[in-house]
């Protein structure tokens, strides 16, 4: 165009053609067309497609066969614009299209545009309600205690009126884990939403065809606290798109770089995570309603159902049998030890989202275990069962759990050098006051206190189980600043000489 203004506006000075030329470079003709050119206007046919024949017209019944017949495959296996033209080449002889790649793939990608506009392309402007929300799962890297970049799930909730959102760590996405993500949040805000929608029923349902079938504890669950559940269909992101954005934001804003973890996570979610990520942002304007999110949450507030008089306990319940060791194993091979004393035995088992804890068949508490996730097996011990029937079996003592997980002192250096007879009566010893203080409590006791060739009397080794449960030794060694000298060098000449 500049080069244009350049011929009118010499033409139009009273320069020559040939003048001009010179000037620009450009043939006598070209530049007489534009000395006489009047209309500059440029209307939608120019930008238009040429419309004229192509050598792939013969060919174009046969791609939109296949293209249409796709749609039964499973949605990995669809045809590439690739394949199309060797498909073309070799199998329908279209020798003249050996080198049209292009063109195979730009109608291709117009055939595809266009079934898109026939079948409603976009998505649809939706009204939300107060006490109505979405809900999904994010995932990120934090910083463990020991420094290391870990990667865990977060549970986000959406509010769609307000905008406002809270999240939280959990272990998994199971469907515990769901059930205790929403109760977490439910505590937290005072109430239950109206209306949930799902992702397409992970975790918490499954899904046949269009027919969502939901587990029996998200049903419980549901009916517990009386909301209903929306499920979004497959590979629909849309259909939750506020939640799906407040996950990236709170990943993007919240957690870069990594947190740092302190545990247990629980308190690290109740004190930490829920409460600064619903204080997010609660203060800027809405992007449509020109109110901020904490003057649109009193709506959703106002709008919640009360929180049942009875809390939920999430968790599922099965009946699990234990082998000949006492123990029982569960999804991706994850090990729990009981015991022997539970060997060849049916125990209930009740699945958390954070802990397992294992009763009777006639409903008598056994033990609690953490609930371990991943694709790599573990093995988890009850130590203080394992402590139990060590003292029915001192000659396995070198090969036991309960060697392995107790630290290095002079106790258990004692109990790997002593006799069977000595090493009974020093595990039945560790034994009463485990089950009074606690495994951990009790090895340390017993380690602190065998010295200079001495073990403890079992009266020494509960005076110091008292003293540090009273006065935990991370907190000081000694809270009271009273002398305990005296007493330490007691407990020191008190017991009886290693064998």
């Amino acid at each position: 165009m500049s080069q244009i203004d350049t011929i009118k506006n010499m033409w139009r000075d009273g320069r020559s053609k040939a003048e001009i030329k010179e000037v620009t470079g450009l043939d006598r003709k070209t530049i007489s067309k534009y000395i006489n050119k009047e209309d500059f206007s440029k209307g939608p046919e120019v930008y238009a497609k040429d419309q004229r024949g192509s050598k792939l017209d013969p060919y174009k019944h046969i791609i939109d066969e296949y293209l249409e017949k796709q749609s039964e495959y499973f949605h990995k296996q669809r045809l590439t614009a690739l394949r199309m033209h060797e498909i073309l080449v070799t199998k329908h002889k279209a020798k003249e299209l050996e080198h049209s790649y292009i063109l195979v793939r730009k109608y291709m990608k117009s055939w595809r545009n266009q079934r898109r506009r026939n079948n409603g392309p976009g998505t649809l402007k939706l009204v939300w309600h107060p006490g109505e929300a979405q809900v999904d799962f994010g995932e990120a890297d934090f910083i463990d205690t020991d420094g290391s970049y870990v990667r865990k799930k977060y549970f986000v909730m959406s509010f769609l009126h307000s905008n406002m959102a809270i999240y939280e760590i959990l272990p998994g996405e199971n469907g515990e884990c769901v059930c205790q993500g929403l109760l977490d949040f439910f505590m937290f805000i005072g109430g239950v939403p109206y209306l949930i929608v799902f992702d397409n029923a992970t975790g918490i349902a499954k899904r046949y065809a269009n027919i969502v079938q939901q587990s029996e504890l998200f049903t419980r669950f549901r009916l517990h606290h009386g909301f209903v559940a929306q499920f979004a269909n497959v590979r629909s992101g849309w259909e939750k798109g506020n939640v799906e954005n407040k996950v990236g934001t709170l990943r993007r804003n919240r957690l870069s770089p990594p947190l740092e973890l302190a545990y247990p996570l629980q308190d690290f979610n109740r004190n930490v995570m829920i409460p600064e990520s619903f204080a997010f942002r609660a203060e800027e304007l809405h992007y449509e309603k020109g109110k901020t999110g904490t003057e649109l949450f009193i709506q959703d507030r106002k709008a919640l159902m009360a929180l049942p008089a009875k809390p939920f306990h999430v968790a599922r319940i099965d009946t699990m049998r234990t082998n000949g060791t006492g123990c029982f194993r569960m999804e991706s091979g994850h090990t729990y030890v009981l015991g022997s004393g539970y060997a060849n035995d049916a125990v209930l088992v009740s699945r958390g989202a954070w802990e397992i804890s294992v009763y009777t068949r006639g409903g008598e508490f056994i033990r609690t275990f953490p609930r371990a996730y991943g694709d790599e097996p573990t093995t988890t011990y009850d130590i203080e069962a394992m402590l139990g029937a060590s003292v029915n079996k001192p000659n396995a003592w070198m090969h036991s759990p309960v060697r392995e997980k107790m630290e290095d002192g002079g106790f258990k250096h004692y109990l790997d050098a002593a006799d069977n007879s000595s090493r009974r009566r020093g595990l039945y010893m560790l034994n009463e006051c485990s089950d009074r203080f606690g495994f951990g409590v009790a090895s340390v006791a017993a380690n602190s206190l065998c010295r200079d060739g001495r073990i403890p009397t079992k009266e020494d080794l509960i005076v110091l189980c008292n003293r540090m449960v009273s006065f935990p030794l991370e907190a000081s060694d000694n809270p009271t600043n009273v002398n305990l000298g005296v007493y330490d060098a007691l407990l020191g000449k008190s017991g009886e000489v290693a064998l």
